[in-house]
């Protein structure tokens, strides 16, 4: 039995990838093949089983259907309105993204109310943003966390698209917002630098970025005074061209228009692994960290907490309705099983007390 107007759903569920011809989609339609699905690919390409615009209402409503389960990889969704929330809303659906946007966040919040109503499922930014940060805090153990960090190194040969480059480019040297001192604050991509201890030795710098976190975190743990997000781009020499691009107009426009270069470029001598680093500070300024590395399928972290939620829903044992919090988008053990699975090391270490 569904929650939506008491029907009852006998036909198994339809998984649709949205942008499920692009990079991300594609891995998360293969994983999902792995689990025993069989996701129907979906996106504006004539590849697709489905074509459809994700910014359009009227090419969704023809499209998707009552209790579908939409798993949207569909970036950048910097750019991305709610036509797909507003027919879900309508038609009856659920939605899993992968959105690691905060203004994406912020306008499906603004929405809340009415998916409540609808008796939907909506699961926002259900990937290493926030699903994976809210997973770090509740290893840490951390009932009332004061401040989350966290460090993004991906494994850019595999990861290095279009889609991901923009959203790179998207907060690079202009005003982005962060948390601190609990609240969101102005602040610009890329002008602050931190620099982090990997798992494997050594350390490397990373640069501030804007992140669904700093919207999404604080409304489960209240007290979150600060919540920050690095990133490095796992390229030699790119990150001191990124940090020169953040001061000067002239080199992010050079950057935009060689895009297709840099991405080969990205490809060929760009980090084969990935690593998510999460500092979990309390109140009490006792330090924790959580480690995700990956030295292959780096790529395959980010969409893991989405396929398991569209997993979950499809086998009709995923209980919580409406707007979903990041913190019940995957159950702990479920996810970290599913990680180590893939060949990624979960490394859990107390550090004392912070002296920052």
């Amino acid at each position: 039995m569904d929650g939506r107007c008491g029907e009852r759903v006998t036909a198994p569920r339809r998984v649709v990838v949205l942008g499920g011809t692009g990079f991300f989609g594609r891995s998360a339609a293969a994983r999902l093949t792995a689990l025993g699905l069989r996701p129907v690919i979906a996106s504006r390409r004539r590849a697709a089983a489905i074509r459809v615009d994700a910014d359009s209402r009227a090419s969704l409503k023809a499209a998707l259907k009552a209790f579908d389960i939409v798993l949207d990889a569909a970036g950048p969704f910097q750019t991305r309105g709610t036509a797909l929330i507003e027919t879900a809303i309508e038609t009856g659906f659920d939605v899993v993204d992968l959105s690691d946007s905060l203004r994406y966040a912020e306008k499906v919040s603004d929405l809340k109310l009415r998916i409540d109503a609808a008796g939907i499922r909506v699961l926002t930014s259900c990937s290493s943003v926030s699903a994976l940060s809210a997973l770090a805090i509740r290893l840490s153990g951390a009932d009332d966390p004061a401040r989350l960090s966290v460090f993004l190194s991906p494994a850019t040969r595999f990861t290095a698209n279009a889609g991901t480059s923009r959203s790179m480019l998207h907060s690079l040297g202009v005003p982005i917002r962060v948390r601190r001192d609990g609240r969101l604050e102005e602040r610009r991509g890329w002008s602050e630098t931190r620099t982090f201890a990997l798992p494997r030795g050594g350390r490397a710098r990373a640069y501030l970025c804007e992140s669904a976190d700093a919207l999404l975190l604080p409304m489960t743990w209240p007290a979150l005074w600060r919540v920050d997000f690095y990133v490095c781009s796992g390229v030699p020499i790119l990150n001191g061209v990124l940090a020169l691009a953040a001061r000067s107009p002239a080199v992010r426009r050079m950057i935009a228009a060689t895009l297709p270069v840099g991405l080969v470029l990205s490809r060929l001598f760009g980090s084969r692994s990935g690593c998510l680093v999460f500092e979990v500070e309390r109140h009490d300024r006792t330090l924790w960290s959580v480690t995700l590395a990956a030295p292959r399928g780096g790529h395959l972290v980010a969409v893991a907490p989405a396929v398991l939620a569209a997993r979950a829903i499809a086998q009709g044992r995923f209980v919580p309705q409406g707007l979903v919090p990041p913190d019940r988008q995957v159950e702990p053990g479920e996810i970290l099983d599913y990680l180590q699975a893939l060949g990624v090391d979960v490394i859990t270490t107390r550090h004392g007390r912070s002296e920052t």
